[in-house]
């Protein structure tokens, strides 16, 4: 068979196929998926998930720490200089951190239950 009639409007079928497996691997980079895909992360975070990979477990216990060790040092801070503010702000960022770091370990699946 020959090359020119194999050849298509956008090119040879190889580089076709190139353009669309990197637009593919594009696709969750660029708006609004990048949207979808900070809801799922956001979901995460907030609710837990009881199929979440180990390492967005181990993700979400570093990012609840980081909360966590922040909220303290910005209440020490507070403490030290007498900002009530500041130290409310930081008692909000510990609370979500813990809530963060805890949404890290496995959930139990809620059981449907079987009412007749």
């Amino acid at each position: 068979m020959d090359n020119a009639k194999r050849t298509t409007r956008n090119g040879p079928p190889n580089r076709r196929r190139l353009v669309e497996w990197i637009s593919a691997k594009q696709r969750n980079t660029i708006w609004p998926d990048t949207l979808i895909n900070s809801q799922s992360v956001n979901e995460f975070l907030w609710k837990g998930s009881p199929d979440a990979p180990l390492v967005q477990r181990i993700a979400a216990w570093v990012f609840g720490l980081v909360f966590v060790l922040v909220g303290v040092g910005w209440l020490v801070g507070a403490y030290e200089k007498q900002w009530w503010g500041i130290a409310l702000l930081s008692i909000v960022w510990f609370i979500v951190g813990v809530r963060f770091f805890l949404n890290g370990f496995r959930r139990r699946r809620a059981r449907a239950s079987n009412h007749k």
